[in-house]
């Protein structure tokens, strides 16, 4: 169901479907739970975890370095981006960051079939999705082909490897991750993996267990090399050279990083079902809770279990969906399960009621999976568009899905309702070979939460997947990202939050849709692409690589200024053209000429402001338009006898 619809009150057969009974919220067909029962039912599973994990064994032999934080479904769904500010208002519980499926792994039975079924009667959106990432983020060790399988095998020219340190591939239950972004594991008893073992394995619980360390990271091994860290560092002061400099972020090889952690300090102990199986699905076809915790802790039989891994069919369209009459068959989930995080912000609500909500934050840039709460702030959204106006959801992966980038299967571009602006970026110059995503959809959001390399400020570093904001502020000082009020803009600290412009939308701001440094971005990625003006990527001149916003808007300002000042000349002639017309004796010729010299230009002034971007879309062509207006007034206004 989706959580914040949820109430407090116990459902109608809440008291008749606590795990463990006879009945289930999958066998009795009457009643949704609320968001209490989803909570409360993961409690037996915390049981169970409390006496058997091997993270309680190394710390009460006193070889568990750090400490761990227990993070539940609670905290999670329930405390987390505001929800307890509205708590306090309201009395209602409310999923502000998350939205929750339909089912659990912890629901027994279920009734999910299996994408392979579904495939059986749909095999074209069965061979896209096939292709996607979505089909491929959640897989288990023997299926992680680019690296032949062997998690221990050093990747991308680094030292680190997929599984951390003293981690094997029979210690979990199955990686989360590919090519583009990070590598993650899920221990088997389907723990989040936020530790690694130090001088011994984790299979004989040897060594001791260490908080962080734990997650391979694509950026930091394949582009963020030292080479590249002392490149940025040149522009970007403070930025960390060495593995120590990473601070909480750092681990014991470079490309390895600590993940919802803090290297040797901190870690979340964090169940599957309180945050991993929301996105990363995955569902088992255990027919009762024995069975389910019989396996825990055999990576082999968890996995012989596994009906569906990934955000597969039946994730939106139900389990069983059709083919077992499954609770919502149809539709009953959408994108925004996923990428509609939301943190509830008390400033933007007394701004505009209508959206007291902002983006969610983990550190200083917008988290993954917010795409659609950027959206939400959109004019694109308040005219109706939704995330499957443009995508499909079934080919959310057009290319190869190990490139470093997305390139998603597109429904309608940009061009397609924004024929003006396309007429002007077809004689574009140098950017015309460029997509309109180059500059209103920049990468910026961060799937790691390596607040020790961002910086929002030079648009950078942790950014990772695709804006969905559109709106270009070319405000001088403007800045898309903001920490709390009073505190400091390093990158890394808490509380930061998406700026609104005077109509209260989210916008991007000069640097980063024009100077961003991302190593995942197609824009700047892609064959073919030259690095836009990212000061390290950038295969352009010295002086066109942009190191901070002032720069940029001397750019802005030496195209727009001349196109804006002969608008404005159009307008004027134009007014005075329709004055003296109104008053003139001229012959039906002559008036004739000048009405029609007159619609040109003005013909031309509309387009010029329907384009908006004054000379961004096209410098030359912009300008040439403006000179073709006021040759066409001039020609009015001297069969009028109107002087200078």
């Amino acid at each position: 169901m989706c959580a914040q619809a949820a109430q407090n009150e116990p459902s109608q057969q809440g008291a008749k479907t606590k795990v463990g009974q006879e009945k289930t919220l999958q066998n009795d067909g009457v009643a949704p739970r609320t968001l209490s029962d989803y909570v409360e039912q993961e409690g037996e599973f915390w049981d169970y975890l409390k006496k058997n994990h091997p993270v309680f064994k190394y710390e009460k032999d006193g070889r568990l370095v750090g400490q761990y934080h227990l993070s539940d479904r609670q905290e999670e769904f329930v405390d987390f981006g505001g929800g307890k500010g509205i708590r306090e208002k309201t009395g209602q519980q409310v999923a502000v960051t998350y939205r929750l499926g339909f089912e659990s792994i912890l629901d027994y039975p279920n009734k999910f079939v299996g994408p392979a079924k579904c495939g059986e009667c749909h095999p074209a959106q069965y061979a896209a999705w096939k292709r996607s990432r979505h089909s491929m983020m959640f897989r288990f060790p023997d299926e992680i082909s680019e690296a032949d399988g062997d998690m221990k095998k050093p990747m991308w020219g680094s030292q680190a490897t997929i599984l951390p340190d003293g981690i094997e591939a029979d210690d979990v239950f199955a990686v989360i991750g590919t090519p583009r972004t990070k590598y993650g594991f899920l221990d088997k008893w389907l723990v989040r993996g936020t530790y690694h073992v130090e001088d011994g394995k984790l299979s004989d619980l040897s060594g001791k267990l260490v908080a962080g360390g734990n997650q391979f990271s694509v950026l930091w091994a394949k582009y963020l090399t030292p080479q590249m860290a002392a490149k940025i560092a040149e522009f970007s002061p403070g930025f960390p050279t060495k593995l120590e400099d990473f601070k909480g972020s750092s681990s014991q090889v470079w490309g390895t990083n600590s993940y919802g952690a803090s290297y040797r300090t901190k870690m979340l102990f964090q169940p599957a079902t309180s945050y991993c199986e929301t996105c990363h699905s995955f569902k088992f076809d255990f027919k009762s809770k024995d069975e389910f915790f019989a396996a825990l802790g055999d990576a082999k039989e968890l996995r012989k279990h596994t009906i569906s891994k990934g955000v597969s069919c039946e994730e939106c369209h139900g389990a069983g969906a059709h083919l077992y009459g499954a609770r919502g068959a149809g539709m009953p989930s959408n994108c925004e399960r996923c990428h509609q995080r939301f943190a509830y912000n008390e400033a933007d609500s007394k701004l505009n009621p209508r959206k007291p909500f902002n983006v969610y934050f983990k550190s200083s840039c917008p988290s993954c999976g917010t795409e659609g709460s950027q959206m939400y702030s959109s004019a694109h959204y308040d005219k109706g568009m939704r995330c499957s106006t443009c995508h499909d959801p079934h080919e959310v992966t057009a290319n190869d899905w190990q490139d470093n980038y997305t390139r998603v299967g597109l429904k309608k571009k940009c061009a397609d309702c924004h024929e003006t602006q396309a007429s002007f970026f077809k004689f574009g110059g140098a950017h015309a070979k460029d997509d309109c995503t180059s500059c209103h959809m920049p990468a910026m959001m961060s799937c790691e939460n390596f607040g020790a390399i961002q910086n929002p400020d030079l648009a950078g570093f942790d950014n990772v997947r695709m804006s969905h904001v559109w709106k270009i502020s070319t405000d001088k000082d403007a800045k898309s990202l903001n920490p709390a009020p009073g505190k400091p803009r390093e990158g890394g600290t808490k509380g930061w939050s998406w700026a609104r412009n005077e109509q209260g939308r989210f916008f991007i701001d000069l640097m980063w849709s024009c100077a961003r440094t991302s190593f995942e971005d197609p824009n700047l990625m892609e064959p073919g692409k030259g690095g836009c003006h990212s000061p390290v990527q950038s295969n352009l001149s010295e002086n066109l690589k942009f190191k901070n916003q002032d720069q940029i808007y001397e750019w802005v300002q030496k195209w727009q200024t001349p196109v804006k000042a002969g608008f404005k000349e159009i307008n004027d002639d134009i007014k005075a053209i329709d004055k003296a017309l109104a008053k003139s004796n001229l012959a039906v010729e002559a008036k004739a000429q000048v009405i029609n010299y007159t619609k040109q230009a003005r013909e031309i002034a509309t387009k010029l402001e329907k384009d908006g971007a004054w000379g961004l879309h096209g410098a030359e062509y912009s300008q040439k338009l403006v000179n073709e207006a006021l040759i066409y007034t001039g020609s009015a206004k001297k069969l009028l006898g109107i002087k200078k």
